[in-house]
């Protein structure tokens, strides 16, 4: 019976410090939208063109990959 007793404790153990460690975890930073913008771009042979770009906010942290792009 110390077995059962045992196995029981050591589950409930576990479960709570998984979910101290979940409620301690702070929760992820949703991102601000980014606003479209359009613009006039000068193309090939001096023809205009509407593109749309999306500026990001000024808070908004850069994202930097680890893997570099190999130049084509």
């Amino acid at each position: 019976m110390r077995r059962v007793w045992a196995s029981i404790l050591a589950v409930w153990s576990t479960l709570a410090i998984v979910a101290v460690l979940a409620w301690s975890h702070a929760p992820p930073v949703t991102p601000s939208p980014a606003a479209p913008v359009t613009v006039l771009v000068q193309g090939k042979n001096g023809k205009s063109h509407l593109a749309k770009v999306f500026v990001l906010p000024s808070t908004a942290t850069p994202h930097t990959a680890t893997h570099t792009s190999p130049v084509r």
